[in-house]
Formats: C-alpha cells, sequence, structure tokens
C-alpha cells in the first residue's frame, strides 16, 4: 500500500470518528438574486473579516463592494450577475441595540451645589500640535556620525502618525515619513501592512481631501477601468440626500506604477515561483504591494499563506499553496502594477456621478502620461531622441548602443576598447585606471545573434567577453545594447447613463472615447491613436404570481457592445477569460469588435435558476463567431445542482467548433455532504479536411465526500480523473491521464486544540508520447497545521508541516557602498589589488566598518526542486500550575523547557528526501537550499531572582544557490549558565560554550574553514540601588580550524569592565573598557583569520565606549556615543555620533 493511501486512509477514519462530535455554528451562507444596488444581509452583528462574496465562482474582492458593518447592508460597486453567494460568521447579539445597566433617569443636570470630580495629570510633556482631541505617535530624529576612519554622515528619520478632530467636521488622519527605502510589505498574508503609505487626509461627513499616497480606484462604469497607487492630490465631495446625491471627484498625481497581465501557462508539478514580467518584458521588476490580482483557470484567488498563493513583491515571483496542484491544464493569469522608473508618470482623474431615483449618470475622465523630458533611470541623449522622433509606432525598433565613457570607477565593472582581426570598438574587462574607461549594459539578443557570452561574475557585476565570428557569423547571445523604452500618453473619457422606467425595466447605455500615444516623441503614425466605444444594457424582470418566496420570475437581457479598431483599454475591463472564451487567443484579428447578447432567465430565490443566452462576438472581417449558452441551479432539500453548458461555432480562416459544459450537484444529509462534477471540453479546428494540431479534447471528473457547510468541523475527501486527447492531424487521440486523491480537514471546535490538514497525490500517465509533450509526473502537496495549550497555557505546542514541488532561483549578487555605519559588510583587500573580489567581503563587527551592503539580483536560471518545510515549537511552563503545590510538585515547578526547530530546504532528487525535514550535511550537492535552525534550552529556576540556570543546544544551517555555486554555513554548539545572587547587591554569572563553525564555499577560494572552538565568561555584578551598576567581565576562548582546512588556532582573553547609571525621565550614562589579548599562529591576511581573531588584531588590542542619555523634557531627547579601538602595531581608531530624538 503507498504513503498517500496509508495517510489518507488515517485521515479518514479520524474525520468519521470526530463527525459525532461536530456542532452547529455561526457560519452562514446566503444566495441572493440581485434586484437591487443595496442588500441587507443579516439581523445580527457580521464579523466583518469573515464575510467572502462570490459572483458566480469568482471570489469579490474589498474593492468590489461597500459593507456598512452597523447596517449589516451591502453595495455592490459594479454589475455582477445576476446571483450573489455570501459566506460570514455572526455574532449572536445584535451590538447596535442599546445595552443598559443603569437606569437612565436617575441623570441630573448639575445645578451648581454639586463639586465636580475631576483628575488633571500633572504631565510637563511639551504638546508640539497644541490640540488635546489629536491622537499622534511617532518620532522625528537628526544625528551626525564621524570618524578617523570614516567619512561625516548625516542622517535622520521622521515617523509621525496623527488622528483626530481640528474643528467641528474637520478630521484628520496622516501617516508622514522621510524613509527614501519604503519597505515592501510580505506578501504571505490576506492583509498587508502598508509600510509605505504617506499622506495626510483630511475629512468630514461631506468630503476628503487626500495629499500624499493614496489608491485610484475604478469609477461607476463599464469601459474605464483601473486600480492604481499614486502619490499626490485627491478629493471627494457629496452633496445631495439618499434619494438624490451628487458626488464629485478629482485628483492629480504622479503614478507609482504601469500596469501589466501574464498569462502564464502551468508546469506539471510546480508550485512555483512563477517569475512575472512587466509590459515592456522586463524580466526584473518590482511588484507594488496589494495591486495584484490572480487567477487560475478565471477564478479569482486569496493572497495568503492560509490561502491560495504568497508573492514576492520584490522579486516578482508568485508560489501558490497546497491547496492548489498546479498542473499543466492549470491556466494562471495575473494583472499587476509595478514600479517603472523609466519616466516621470503623471496621471489625472475626475469623476461625477448623479444618483436619483429614477435616473443615474455618470462621466470619467482619465489620463496617464510619460513627461518626455524628464526621463529618470534611462538617460537620452539628442540623438536618441531624434532617432525616437522618426521611429513612430515602431517601438520594438527602439535600440541603442549601450556603451559608456564613464572613466575608471571601482565599483562598476569597467573596460577598455581594442581592436581584433580588423574589428574595432571591442571591449574587453579591464581593472586598469588608465585604459578601463568604458561601462555597458548588455542585451540577450538570442543564441549566435549577438557578439558577446557571459565570462563571469565579480563583487560588482558581471562581465562579458566577446568571441570572434566564424565565416560572419556571430557566435554570442548578447551585444552593447539597450531597448529605449518610449514615453507614452494614454487617455480615456466615458460618459453613461441608466434609467430606471418602473420595478421591471431599466436600460443602461455607456460611450467611450480612448486616446493612446506610443510615442510622444514622435509625430508620425498618430491616425490609430483615437478609438470609440459603446455599450447598452436592457433589463426586465417579471412575476409570475404574488410575492412570496417561491415567486418565480422571468429576467429577460438585451446587451450590445461595441469598440473601434483603434479603442485601447486602460486595464481589463472584460472578463478575465473573455479570449479563450470566444477562441481568440493569440490571434493578430483587427479591426472593429461587436459582441451581443441576449438572454431569457426563470429565477426563483428559494429553488434557483434557469437561463438562456444567445451571444455573437464579431472581430472585423477576420472572424465571427455564435454561441449558445445554458445555465442553470436548483437547490431543493439538501439537493444543489448547477450546469453551465456552451456550443460556439466560429469562422475565421479557420472551421471551429467549441463545445464546453461544467457541472456539480451534491447533496447533504444531517452533516454529510456527498457530491459529484465534471468539466468538458472539446475543441476542434479544421483547416480543408484535416484537424489542426492544436485542437484537443478533454473530460475531468471529480466525486468527493464531507461534512456540510453549517459544521464548525470542516472535512473533505475527493478523487478525481481527467482525460486528454490530442490531435494527430486526422483525429482526436487519447494523450495522457492524470488521477487525484486528496482530503482536507480542519478541526476549529476547540481553542485549545486547532487542527488543519490538507493533503494530495496526483499521478499523470503519458499515454501516447507523440502527441503531448509531458513527462509522466507524481505529484504529493501536503501541510499539518496544529496548535495545543493545555494546563492553562502551561504546555504550548505549535506544529506547521509542509511538503511541495516547484523551482529554486539561483541568484547573483554584488555589493554596493553606503555611507559608514548604514552597512552590513566590509571591504578588506586581502590580496592589496585594489580589485573588490568576491572572498574579499565579510561581515562587519564595527559600525565604522559597514560600508557596504550585498543586494541579491535575480537571474534567469531555475533548478526544479521538491521542497518541505517543518516549523515546531514546545515551551513547558509548569510554575504556572504547580507553583503554589508543595512537595515534589513545587520541585518540578523550578524545572521549564522550551524548544524552537524551524526547518525550509529544497533537494533535487525525488526520494524520502523530499518528505525528510531533518536536514542533509551543507555539503551534500542534491541539497540545494536550506535554512534550519533548531535550539533547546533547559531551564532550571527561570523565574527566581536568587539563582537559576539553563543549559541551551542550537543548531543553525543555511545554504543558497548562486549563479556560479552555493553558500553554505553551520554552527552548532552546547552552552550552560549559571547565576547566583549572593548577596542583594553582588550577582556572580558564569557561561561556557562549546562548539563549531563552519563555511562551505564552492564559488570563490578562501572562504572555507571547519572551526572548533570553547570558551568559558566570568561575570560579577555589583548593584547597590536602581541607578548604578559595575560588572567585571571575563572570556578565555580557544579556536581551531581543523587541520584539511589549514590547521590555524587563536587563542583569545578578554578582561573588561562596564558601568552604567540611569535616572528615571532624567537620563542614563554607560561605559565600557576592554583588554584583548590574541594568540595567533597562521596569516592575518584571509577570511579564515578574520572569523578566528573577531576583525582584530593578534597580539594586545583593546576597545572603549562611552554612550550618554539625556530627556530635555519628556519628549525631546539627546544620545552622545564614543567608541574607540587599538590593535597592536595600528593606529586608533575613534567613531562618534551626536543624535537628537523627539517623541510626539
Amino acid at each position: 500500500m503507498s504513503t498517500p493511501l496509508r495517510i489518507l486512509i488515517l485521515l479518514l477514519s479520524f474525520m468519521m470518528i470526530s463527525l459525532s462530535s461536530m456542532s452547529q455554528s455561526n457560519l452562514r451562507w446566503k444566495k441572493v438574486y440581485v434586484q437591487n444596488d443595496t442588500i441587507q444581509l443579516d439581523s445580527l452583528t457580521i464579523f466583518q473579516n469573515s464575510l467572502r462574496v462570490f459572483c458566480g465562482e469568482s471570489l469579490l474582492t474589498q474593492n468590489d463592494y461597500y459593507f456598512n458593518g452597523n447596517t449589516r447592508s451591502f453595495y455592490l460597486k459594479y454589475p455582477c450577475g445576476d446571483t450573489l453567494q455570501f459566506r460570514y460568521r455572526v455574532f449572536d447579539i445584535d451590538f447596535q441595540k442599546p445595552v443598559q445597566r443603569i437606569d437612565t433617569t436617575i441623570i441630573y443636570k448639575n445645578d451648581g451645589n454639586i463639586t465636580d470630580f475631576y483628575y488633571r495629570d500633572e504631565d510637563d510633556r511639551f504638546d508640539f500640535f497644541g490640540e488635546d482631541e489629536i491622537k499622534k505617535s511617532g518620532s522625528i530624529s537628526r544625528g551626525i556620525s564621524f570618524g578617523n576612519a570614516q567619512d561625516l554622515s548625516v542622517n535622520s528619520s521622521l515617523n509621525l502618525q496623527l488622528s483626530g478632530k481640528i474643528a467641528d467636521n474637520v478630521n484628520i488622519l496622516a501617516t508622514v515619513t522621510d524613509n527614501n527605502l519604503p519597505i515592501q510589505p510580505d506578501g504571505n498574508t490576506s492583509q498587508l501592512q502598508e509600510f509605505d503609505q504617506v499622506f495626510i487626509q483630511l475629512y468630514g461627513e461631506e468630503y476628503k481631501v487626500i495629499v500624499g499616497d493614496y489608491w485610484l480606484k475604478k469609477p461607476k462604469g463599464y469601459f474605464l477601468n483601473y486600480n492604481k497607487r499614486a502619490q499626490g492630490i485627491f478629493g471627494q465631495y457629496v452633496m445631495g440626500k439618499e434619494s438624490e446625491k451628487w458626488m464629485i471627484q478629482g485628483g492629480g498625481a504622479l503614478s507609482k506604477g504601469k500596469f501589466s497581465r501574464n498569462t502564464i501557462q502551468g508546469v506539471e508539478g510546480n508550485q512555483g515561483p512563477y517569475k512575472l514580467r512587466g509590459k515592456e518584458n522586463e524580466p526584473y521588476i518590482i511588484v507594488l504591494s496589494g495591486t495584484e490580482n490572480v487567477y487560475l483557470d478565471g477564478k479569482l484567488m486569496q493572497r495568503g499563506q492560509e490561502f491560495d498563493y504568497v508573492i514576492d513583491y520584490n522579486t516578482a515571483e508568485l508560489t501558490f499553496t497546497p491547496r492548489h496542484i498546479i498542473t499543466k491544464d492549470i491556466r494562471i493569469v495575473v494583472e499587476f502594477q509595478y514600479s517603472d522608473q523609466n519616466y516621470a508618470r503623471s496621471v489625472f482623474v475626475a469623476n461625477t456621478e448623479y444618483q436619483g431615483e429614477k435616473l443615474d449618470f455618470w462621466l470619467n475622465i482619465f489620463s496617464e502620461q510619460d513627461a518626455k523630458n524628464q526621463s529618470l533611470q534611462q538617460k537620452l541623449s539628442s540623438k536618441e531622441k531624434l532617432f525616437l522622433s522618426k521611429l513612430g509606432d515602431s517601438i520594438q525598433y527602439a535600440l541603442s548602443n549601450s556603451i559608456d565613457s564613464i572613466g575608471f570607477m571601482d565599483n562598476q565593472v569597467t573596460y577598455k576598447m581594442v581592436d581584433s582581426l580588423g574589428i574595432d570598438s571591442i571591449l574587453v574587462y579591464s581593472v586598469n585606471p588608465d585604459s578601463a574607461y568604458y561601462r555597458a549594459s548588455f542585451m540577450n539578443v538570442g543564441t549566435g545573434k549577438g557578439n558577446y557570452i557571459f565570462d563571469r561574475y565579480t563583487a560588482v557585476g558581471k562581465v562579458y567577453k566577446w568571441v570572434a565570428p566564424i565565416g560572419g557569423q556571430p557566435q554570442g547571445d548578447f551585444e552593447p545594447s539597450r531597448l529605449i523604452i518610449t514615453p507614452k500618453r494614454n487617455t480615456m473619457i466615458s460618459s453613461g447613463i441608466e434609467y430606471r422606467f418602473n420595478d421591471k425595466w431599466k436600460a443602461r447605455t455607456e460611450i467611450s472615447t480612448s486616446y493612446r500615444d506610443q510615442n510622444t516623441f514622435s509625430k508620425i503614425h498618430k491616425d490609430d491613436n483615437r478609438g470609440y466605444s459603446n455599450k447598452t444594457y436592457i433589463e426586465g424582470i417579471h412575476k409570475l404570481g404574488k410575492d412570496s418566496l417561491t415567486t418565480w420570475k422571468f429576467k429577460t437581457v438585451v446587451d450590445f457592445e461595441y469598440t473601434s479598431k483603434y479603442f485601447q483599454e486602460v486595464e481589463r475591463y472584460r472578463s478575465i477569460e473573455f479570449d479563450r472564451d470566444w477562441n481568440v487567443r493569440g490571434k493578430n484579428y483587427t479591426g472593429d469588435q461587436y459582441v451581443s447578447l441576449l438572454s431569457f432567465q426563470f429565477l426563483n430565490i428559494k429553488y434557483g435558476s434557469i437561463e438562456l443566452q444567445a451571444q455573437n462576438f464579431a472581430f472585423g472581417k477576420d472572424y465571427l463567431g455564435n454561441k449558445g449558452r445554458l445555465l442553470g441551479e436548483w437547490n431543493q432539500k439538501g439537493l444543489h445542482a448547477s450546469v453551465d453548458a456552451s456550443y460556439l461555432d466560429s469562422k475565421s480562416d479557420l472551421q471551429n467548433s467549441y463545445v464546453r459544459h461544467k457541472s456539480d450537484i451534491n447533496q447533504t444529509i444531517g452533516p454529510i455532504k456527498i457530491g459529484f462534477e465534471d468539466d468538458h471540453e472539446r475543441n476542434v479546428f479544421k483547416e480543408n479536411t484535416l484537424l489542426r494540431l492544436d485542437s484537443y479534447q478533454w473530460y475531468d471528473w471529480k466525486v468527493y465526500f464531507g461534512s456540510s457547510d453549517s459544521l464548525i468541523n470542516q472535512f473533505q475527501l475527493f478523487y478525481s480523473e481527467r482525460y486528454d486527447w490530442r490531435s494527430d492531424s486526422t483525429r482526436l487521440e487519447e494523450a495522457a491521464i492524470a488521477r487525484t486523491i486528496g482530503a482536507n480537514f480542519d478541526w476549529l471546535s476547540s481553542q485549545n486544540s486547532i487542527l488543519k490538514t490538507m493533503v494530495s497525490y496526483r499521478k499523470l500517465d503519458i499515454k501516447t508520447p507523440t502527441l503531448i509533450n509531458q513527462q509522466p509526473e507524481n505529484t504529493f502537496l501536503g501541510r499539518v497545521d496544529y496548535s495545543l495549550n493545555l494546563w492553562k497555557k502551561a504546555l504550548n505546542f505549535t506544529l506547521f508541516y509542509e511538503i511541495g514541488s516547484g523551482l529554486e532561483l539561483r541568484k547573483e549578487f554584488l555589493y554596493i557602498e553606503v555611507a559608514a555605519g548604514q552597512g552590513v559588510y566590509t571591504w578588506i583587500d586581502y590580496n592589496n589589488d585594489g580589485i573588490k573580489d568576491l572572498n574579499e567581503f565579510e561581515i562587519a563587527q564595527y559600525p565604522d566598518q559597514a560600508k557596504y551592503v550585498r543586494v541579491f539580483t535575480p537571474s534567469d536560471e531555475y533548478v526544479r526542486t521538491y521542497s518541505n518545510e517543518l516549523n515546531q515549537s514546545l515551551f513547558w511552563r509548569p510554575e504556572r500550575i504547580w507553583s503554589n503545590k508543595q512537595g515534589i510538585l513545587r520541585f518540578l515547578a523550578r524545572i521549564s523547557d522550551q524548544v524552537r526547530f524551524r526547518v525550509y530546504k529544497k533537494v533535487s532528487d525525488a526520494n524520502w528526501e523530499m518528505y525528510n525535514p531533518i536536514s542533509r550535511s551543507i555539503a551534500d550537492t542534491s541539497l540545494l537550499s536550506l535554512n534550519s535552525s533548531i535550539k533547546n534550552t533547559f531551564f532550571f529556576n527561570r523565574t527566581s531572582p536568587i539563582a537559576g540556570g539553563d543549559y541551551t543546544y542550537s543548531q543553525t544551517n543555511s545554504k543558497y544557490m548562486i549563479a556560479s555555486g552555493f553558500d553554505g554555513k553551520s554552527q552548532e554548539y552546547h552552552s550552560v549558565s549559571l547565576r547566583w545572587n549572593l548577596v542583594k547587591v553582588l550577582t556572580i554569572k558564569t557561561s561556557g560554550e562549546l562548539g563549531e563553525k563552519r563555511a562551505i564555499v564552492d564559488y570563490t577560494v578562501g572562504r572555507n574553514y571547519s572551526i572548533n572552538y570553547h570558551n568559558i565568561k566570568p561575570e560579577i555584578i555589583y548593584q547597590p540601588n536602581t541607578i548604578f551598576r559595575i560588572s567585571l567581565e571575563g572570556r578565555y576562548e580557544e579556536k581551531r580550524n581543523q587541520a584539511s582546512f589549514g590547521g590555524e588556532r587563536a587563542f583569545l582573553s578578554d578582561i573588561g569592565v562596564s558601568i552604567k547609571w540611569n535616572q528615571l525621565d532624567k537620563g542614563s550614562l554607560n561605559g565600557e573598557f576592554k583588554f584583548i589579548n590574541i594568540v595567533y599562529n597562521g596569516s592575518q591576511n584571509n577570511s579564515v583569520s578574520y572569523e578566528l581573531l573577531e576583525s582584530l588584531k593578534s597580539g594586545k588590542n583593546f576597545t572603549w565606549g562611552i554612550g550618554y542619555q539625556r530627556n530635555i523634557v519628556k519628549n525631546l531627547q539627546v544620545n552622545i556615543q564614543y567608541n574607540g579601538r587599538k590593535s597592536e602595531n595600528n593606529r586608533v581608531i575613534h567613531t562618534g555620533g551626536v543624535e537628537v530624538r523627539a517623541f510626539f
């Protein structure tokens, strides 16, 4: 019996045993047929974070609707079919109802004979804003740092949050910071904290004004759609009453990003990452956080590790969770905004909307344009601008030579210019200041189309090498060229009107015009810039009986859409799979487009609906498609059934027939739900009498068994099969079959024990290898998430385990110089050649050395991997339950233990290691990526103020791939720490540590070592009161590098004293002095010596420091720091700094 099958049997047994304990919950499912734009959801208070809204099978985002938690009313911003489904949880009370414990009639007016009692806080805090009704938090600081081994640098920070009332009907909400490097939030949660949102908002009952960062959201209407982050000013004013209301919006800003849409075909067994690209096919982009919409097979996904996907915004990489197996059949569509700094880009919007009892009207204006004379990342010469002015819309040919004469710079890759084989202007890498005057960016132009190849990596970037052509044919892949991004302009104006004739009939029409200029430098090719569009919609609903829950209604819809040949959208406004639905994906059709729809629908709130549609789509003279579609849904006595079937007949240069259907039927019997669903497509393209090779057919069916939606504890088992047929030019022949089995289980009824699991296994068999470019594949995904709290939380246990498969990116990195103290790394020129080599950068031990940061840059090279992740923690705190006991229990209450274990690894072999979280040696070649740590601390008398001790075992391992190899480090140690308060003012501490540090690197030389070490650190602390403390510290440590790595040995002896004076609300003074004597037998000019000597030198070393902090008033603070060090035969290094910080 296979391992996946055993797991499923165990899960099924556990589910059946636990089924009897499942109780009714506060979870509610509600289906509503939309008749008005406002829907009353419930009479009880709704937990807003639990609200999920579905339009068909698509999950709506919070940007698509308004929800008023006080009134429980729901308002849909944009039309979305006739049926909405709501899933939410409710509280069992109505928080809007008045609740009182005291009779308000006993409250009476003060007649002057009663003395009011009040308390005044005698706080000398200086109020910058002078307004008690404004809540403020944050700080502002200004400082300088200096030293004899660094340049003077200035640092500053501002972080201020304001909220409150300024005056009557004037409120403020503000976040202000001067952070020049905004932090992108991690894309692994459903809710993002916007670190880089800087704005000031003034608002009242009828208006709001925002200055700073804000979101531009889609206005009312059909054609104009956008979801942008901007930085500027935006205002909104609302006037009128509920029955007749005007809303005016407008703003101008700098656009923070550009829109891009990526269509990706899933790869069998690859959960990710999938690399996103920019609109101009830029390979390295930064996605603006929160702007992405991710679709799988047309369904909108939800971000978050516990949901559907996670995204790395900085590297533009998308990874899917085990909730969805990514296969060769999955269609992935991602729409997003990404940072684009080629030009300063401005955006202007103006929206007007009127809502009346019968009439609605709207007018929207949008304009976005690049400032062609304000190029940012790309610098344009006069010659290049002239070239672009003659190019017109042929922007794919906007290529320019990237060679730039800058003079020698040691922080960039530089070249010299030579002649070879009668060819001049050949770039050759050089670090000679007398000739290395040139820099260049290289563009991949395709194999055999360039004259340069990639040569090697350096600490400051990639190096390329010229290769001689053979027979006049280039032999390389790269050229010193760059694609010039042209400045663009995009404008759209749309206006519409909706009129409700009565409660049965309404009509809506909208017209729009667009203007898009692909190259504002050029005045040619302007005849295709402007386009037009129109959409007209008529709807009629007739009741077939008296009003009741069982009343049937008949709905008629006539819909017509026209877009001219040159009409251009701002962002997608049609359905996500419109092109696929009409079989026009990837087609270069041109001409006006016509879309028409005639729909007849019978619907019933209680039982369901049935709808018949006739649709037509014409694309100029190139394409004509006619489609019939049937949609149905039925609910009765626990039975739910739905169907979506269509037939498309289209004519273009080919004859096409496209048959699709999707159905689902399930029955709920008490706490159990049993169901069956299937999905089928047959898409045939004929050319004369032959079948095109892109013709296909597939059939996917699934049977499932689980719990009903109303239960707190949920489970489901499922089994599915998918059959694929491909064309051999004469007929469709079976090409592949895939079988999938899986289970999900959520135990949520107990707050002290929560379990969430999911597991799935897919086996793909290839029947006819000649028809499908795919290898057989087995995919196994799983996740367990468990938390346990027992005995008043004396025992706390958590477990997260996940297995999957995907890709690992080979990264490149380079070092960039920054101001001293703001970096992480230091450069030590070990070979004294003045060149920054990869093996010459170390982690800085002192602030004046920290002058470099390491920046990872992604490559295009991915490696197939199998991954697993384990996070586990255990905390045993018996004092919570036994501290008041007597005897043995009281003694055991002194013993506690804390264990933390985390591992995330990726391997290349599909064997037991893909499931095993215990890491191999970092030297194992099949281990591609690793980040693991285990730490166990055993405490005795942890909470005692008199004496105590602890023992710790720790092991950390890390390994990551880079383009030229891998970098791995590990550390393992045992430590013991003891403390004893001899008397109230005197404490003795002693600690010892025994361990090993290892580094294994294969992309350079001189960085491998294996160091065994042991040390002891005694300390005596004298503290007579809370104001003053003095401590005497010592250390003796031996370090030995193994003989196979060099055999170096170091002996370190430290003695030092530290003093601290602290006065509450006044300030503090800290000082320390340390003498370190080092005996070392090896070379002091390599990476191993830096690690052994801790960046000091063999012989006598001295370090000292003084820090003074003074509170001028309670919210104004001054900090002064001075540090120094001296090594034998080296000069004294002095560093210092002064900072003033004000707290709000």
